[in-house]
């Protein structure tokens, strides 16, 4: 009889996840019922602590009632983590965020989950770093990104399926972060489609490209003169390569007492420097009303006495041509265009002009403008170990020749002359450009 009573009190180490989500949801019914929604939502300590207490209580006691009281200690510690972190935190994404070495959350319409770890630039599961991880159900998953939206007062629903937003810092996130949700049934699935890209708590430092391996001393240092000389950047990439990493560390470079103005769309720079103007770019409201550009920001930059003039991601006509033409009026300056080269960014620039100005500007117009107003050509990309390299560097000429930019190497990365740890760049050409302003 002894030997049978034990046998049948043999401690589970597992609870199938149907059963989980079930207890989980019988939890926040209880839970619900005895605290106010404004007490679950900004509990005090004590308050706070109350909640834990009495969802371990009721994890046992939703145990106890399915016949699995002799469920072991760890699973059922796991289990009342995962619910505490669902009522008081960010439920499944709380074990992802404790970590700090990732810069971007993914999920698919079928639930499943990656991650993207910092400095790399391919995927991974989120059981091949966390493997004790349990998928959430649809349920967790919907009132999570409903507590991620509602910080920012925006909801996704039937009406708006599809929103993107910007984080605010909080001390879950650090540095902020964007979001872009995509709910069924435009997302083909049971799931949401969900991204969350992190920012960066800190600049970046140029040294910390050098770490990286992006480019050698000899370039970073010709980049620091460049920026000492005030000459205009544009740095060009395609998407996950690191553009705006990049466009922090060299903005890193300018002198402390330049005033600068930052224009971004959505800002996701950090610069530690003593005179800074930050703007943002907002969207328009689903009726098409109170949106402000990028190019209206970049206008009214001008008028701000801007020493350098540093903007996000260039995707629209307008905001390149008013950049351009303020870089011509010998505004030193920074920006990013998504491009896989730079004779393809040149051709971007043009189209962009063209399409989102009314009338529309003409490409050979454009191009007088590139020569007249950008200095250098920075090109990143993946290397063929997916490591993020400068792959080029390039000097704009001052005139076009028959009629094009003409853009003169300095730098190149020769990836067959490189392993993974030993990246191999070649000077090819000596930087002739110099616009030091007094």
């Amino acid at each position: 009889m002894l030997f049978q009573y034990i046998s049948q009190q043999t401690v589970r180490t597992d609870i199938d996840p149907e059963t989980a989500s079930a207890i989980a949801e019988a939890v926040t019914v209880h839970i619900n019922a005895e605290f106010p929604p404004s007490q679950i939502l900004a509990p005090d300590d004590a308050t706070r602590q109350a909640i834990i207490e009495r969802i371990r209580y009721w994890v046992g006691a939703e145990l106890r009632a399915r016949n699995l009281g002799h469920v072991d200690y760890h699973v059922e510690a796991d289990l009342t983590q995962r619910i505490q972190h669902q009522m008081l935190g960010l439920g499944f994404l709380e074990p992802l965020l404790e970590r700090g070495d990732l810069s971007e959350i993914m999920m698919n319409q079928d639930g499943s989950l990656f991650v993207l770890l910092k400095g790399q630039t391919n995927p991974v599961r989120v059981e091949e770093i966390l493997p004790k991880f349990v998928r959430p159900s649809v349920t967790e998953v919907r009132i999570v990104v409903d507590k991620l939206l509602g910080a920012v007062g925006r909801r996704v629903n039937e009406a708006e399926p599809i929103v993107a937003a910007k984080l605010p810092r909080s001390p879950r996130l650090p540095a902020g972060a964007r979001v872009n949700v995509v709910i069924p049934p435009i997302a083909n699935g049971l799931y949401p489609e969900l991204n969350i890209r992190f920012y960066e708590a800190r600049p970046v430092k140029p040294e910390q490209l050098l770490a990286w391996g992006e480019l050698n001393e000899a370039m970073l240092e010709m980049l620091r003169q460049a920026v000492e000389h005030q000459l205009r950047l544009m740095i060009a990439g395609g998407t996950a390569t690191g553009k705006t990493t990049l466009l922090s560390g060299l903005a890193g470079m300018i002198p402390p007492q330049h005033r600068i103005v930052l224009v971004e769309d959505p800002a996701e720079i950090f610069l530690d420097h003593p005179h800074v103007v930050s703007m943002e770019a907002r969207p328009p409201t689903v009726e098409g009303k109170y949106g402000v550009s990028l190019g209206d920001l970049v206008t009214t930059a001008m008028r701000m006495t801007p020493r350098w003039l540093v903007v996000g991601e260039v995707r629209h006509g307008k905001a390149a041509v008013w950049l351009l033409r303020a870089q011509m009026s010998d505004h030193p300056g920074m920006s990013t265009i998504h491009a896989d080269d730079p004779k393809n960014a040149v051709r971007t620039l043009c189209l962009l002009a063209a399409i989102d100005n009314n009338p529309p500007v003409r490409a050979q117009d454009t191009k007088e403008l590139i020569a007249a107003a950008v200095d250098l050509f920075i090109q990143i990309g993946i290397d063929p170990w997916g490591v993020r390299r400068i792959v080029r560097i390039g000097q704009v000429a001052p005139d076009l020749k028959a009629g094009e930019v003409w853009i003169d190497n300095i730098w190149l990365y020769r990836p067959d002359r490189s392993t993974r740890e030993q990246p191999v760049w070649e000077q090819v050409g000596e930087l002739t450009r110099s616009r030091t302003i007094a």
